[in-house]
Protein backbone atom coordinates (compact mmCIF):
# COMPACT_ATOMS: atom_id res chain seq x y z
CA UNK A 1 0.00 0.00 0.00
CA UNK A 2 1.33 3.42 -0.95
CA UNK A 3 0.68 6.59 0.90
CA UNK A 4 -1.19 9.32 -0.91
CA UNK A 5 0.26 12.78 -0.77
CA UNK A 6 -1.55 15.00 1.69
CA UNK A 7 -4.19 17.19 0.09
CA UNK A 8 -3.98 20.83 1.05
CA UNK A 9 -6.89 21.96 3.16
CA UNK A 10 -9.14 24.50 1.49
CA UNK A 11 -11.09 25.24 4.65
CA UNK A 12 -8.92 28.03 5.94
CA UNK A 13 -8.62 30.02 2.67
CA UNK A 14 -12.29 29.51 1.85
CA UNK A 15 -13.26 30.48 5.40
CA UNK A 16 -11.09 33.59 5.25
CA UNK A 17 -12.55 34.51 1.87
CA UNK A 18 -16.08 34.03 3.17
CA UNK A 19 -15.33 36.26 6.19
CA UNK A 20 -13.84 38.95 3.94
CA UNK A 21 -16.84 38.80 1.61
CA UNK A 22 -19.28 39.03 4.54
CA UNK A 23 -17.43 42.02 5.97
CA UNK A 24 -17.42 43.73 2.56
CA UNK A 25 -21.15 43.16 2.13
CA UNK A 26 -21.90 44.55 5.59
CA UNK A 27 -19.80 47.65 4.94
CA UNK A 28 -21.27 48.12 1.47
CA UNK A 29 -24.82 47.72 2.76
CA UNK A 30 -24.32 50.53 5.27
CA UNK A 31 -25.18 53.70 3.46
CA UNK A 32 -24.40 56.03 6.32
CA UNK A 33 -26.86 58.74 7.33
CA UNK A 34 -26.49 60.87 4.17
CA UNK A 35 -26.70 57.88 1.82
CA UNK A 36 -29.67 56.45 3.70
CA UNK A 37 -31.45 59.80 3.55
CA UNK A 38 -30.81 60.04 -0.20
CA UNK A 39 -32.17 56.50 -0.64
CA UNK A 40 -35.28 57.31 1.41
CA UNK A 41 -35.93 60.51 -0.56
CA UNK A 42 -35.72 58.68 -3.90
CA UNK A 43 -38.16 56.01 -2.78
CA UNK A 44 -40.50 58.59 -1.25
CA UNK A 45 -40.65 60.42 -4.60
CA UNK A 46 -41.48 57.16 -6.35
CA UNK A 47 -44.02 55.70 -3.93
CA UNK A 48 -46.00 58.95 -3.54
CA UNK A 49 -46.51 58.80 -7.33
CA UNK A 50 -47.54 55.15 -7.36
CA UNK A 51 -44.18 53.96 -8.70
CA UNK A 52 -42.56 50.91 -7.08
CA UNK A 53 -39.80 51.58 -4.56
CA UNK A 54 -36.29 50.72 -5.67
CA UNK A 55 -34.26 47.87 -4.20
CA UNK A 56 -30.99 48.91 -2.58
CA UNK A 57 -28.33 47.11 -4.66
CA UNK A 58 -25.04 46.30 -2.89
CA UNK A 59 -22.91 46.30 -6.06
CA UNK A 60 -24.38 49.59 -7.24
CA UNK A 61 -23.87 51.01 -3.72
CA UNK A 62 -20.16 50.17 -3.90
CA UNK A 63 -19.85 51.81 -7.32
CA UNK A 64 -21.80 54.91 -6.26
CA UNK A 65 -19.89 55.28 -2.98
CA UNK A 66 -16.52 54.96 -4.67
CA UNK A 67 -17.47 57.62 -7.22
CA UNK A 68 -18.92 59.95 -4.56
CA UNK A 69 -15.59 59.77 -2.73
CA UNK A 70 -13.70 60.60 -5.95
CA UNK A 71 -15.96 63.61 -6.56
CA UNK A 72 -15.63 64.82 -2.96
CA UNK A 73 -11.85 64.47 -3.20
CA UNK A 74 -11.77 66.46 -6.45
CA UNK A 75 -14.50 68.87 -5.30
CA UNK A 76 -16.11 68.72 -8.74
CA UNK A 77 -19.07 67.05 -10.44
CA UNK A 78 -18.73 64.60 -13.32
CA UNK A 79 -20.22 61.29 -14.31
CA UNK A 80 -18.44 57.98 -13.87
CA UNK A 81 -17.69 55.44 -16.59
CA UNK A 82 -21.16 54.15 -15.97
CA UNK A 83 -20.91 50.48 -16.86
CA UNK A 84 -17.54 49.96 -15.13
CA UNK A 85 -17.99 47.64 -12.17
CA UNK A 86 -21.62 46.83 -12.95
CA UNK A 87 -22.37 43.16 -13.61
CA UNK A 88 -23.95 42.16 -16.91
CA UNK A 89 -27.69 41.68 -17.15
CA UNK A 90 -28.96 45.25 -16.99
CA UNK A 91 -31.10 46.72 -19.73
CA UNK A 92 -31.18 50.29 -18.42
CA UNK A 93 -28.39 52.01 -16.51
CA UNK A 94 -28.39 55.71 -15.55
CA UNK A 95 -26.61 57.93 -13.06
CA UNK A 96 -27.31 61.15 -11.19
CA UNK A 97 -24.57 63.14 -9.46
CA UNK A 98 -25.17 66.15 -7.26
CA UNK A 99 -23.59 68.43 -4.70
CA UNK A 100 -25.09 70.43 -1.86
CA UNK A 101 -25.12 71.09 1.84
CA UNK A 102 -27.33 68.11 2.70
CA UNK A 103 -28.97 65.07 1.15
CA UNK A 104 -32.24 67.04 1.06
CA UNK A 105 -30.61 69.93 -0.80
CA UNK A 106 -28.99 67.60 -3.35
CA UNK A 107 -32.29 65.78 -3.82
CA UNK A 108 -34.17 69.05 -4.38
CA UNK A 109 -31.63 70.07 -7.01
CA UNK A 110 -31.87 66.74 -8.80
CA UNK A 111 -35.67 66.80 -8.77
CA UNK A 112 -35.54 70.35 -10.20
CA UNK A 113 -33.70 69.07 -13.28
CA UNK A 114 -35.93 67.35 -15.85
CA UNK A 115 -33.33 64.74 -16.87
CA UNK A 116 -32.31 63.88 -13.30
CA UNK A 117 -35.94 63.78 -12.19
CA UNK A 118 -36.68 61.38 -15.07
CA UNK A 119 -33.96 59.02 -13.78
CA UNK A 120 -35.45 59.02 -10.26
CA UNK A 121 -38.99 58.37 -11.54
CA UNK A 122 -38.13 55.93 -14.35
CA UNK A 123 -40.49 52.94 -14.10
CA UNK A 124 -38.00 50.81 -16.05
CA UNK A 125 -35.47 50.71 -13.20
CA UNK A 126 -35.84 48.48 -10.16
CA UNK A 127 -32.53 48.89 -8.30
CA UNK A 128 -30.44 51.77 -7.08
CA UNK A 129 -27.05 52.26 -5.53
CA UNK A 130 -26.37 55.35 -3.46
CA UNK A 131 -23.10 56.93 -2.45
CA UNK A 132 -22.53 60.04 -0.35
CA UNK A 133 -19.26 61.68 0.65
CA UNK A 134 -18.30 64.99 2.23
CA UNK A 135 -15.57 67.15 0.78
CA UNK A 136 -13.07 69.00 2.94
CA UNK A 137 -15.19 72.16 2.55
CA UNK A 138 -18.26 70.36 3.95
CA UNK A 139 -20.12 69.97 0.65
CA UNK A 140 -21.97 66.68 0.24
CA UNK A 141 -21.53 64.75 -3.01
CA UNK A 142 -24.27 62.24 -3.83
CA UNK A 143 -24.19 59.62 -6.58
CA UNK A 144 -27.25 57.61 -7.59
CA UNK A 145 -26.83 54.65 -9.98
CA UNK A 146 -30.10 53.23 -11.32
CA UNK A 147 -30.43 49.84 -12.99
CA UNK A 148 -33.23 47.85 -14.52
Amino acid sequence: MTDRPARPSLRRPVGALAALLAATLVLTACLGPDGQRAFDLVNHERTTRGIAALENDLVLNAKAQAWAEVLAGRRTLSHSSLSDGVPAGWVRLTENVGRGGSADAVHAGLMGSPSHRANVLDRRVSRVGLGAARASDGALYVVQVFSG
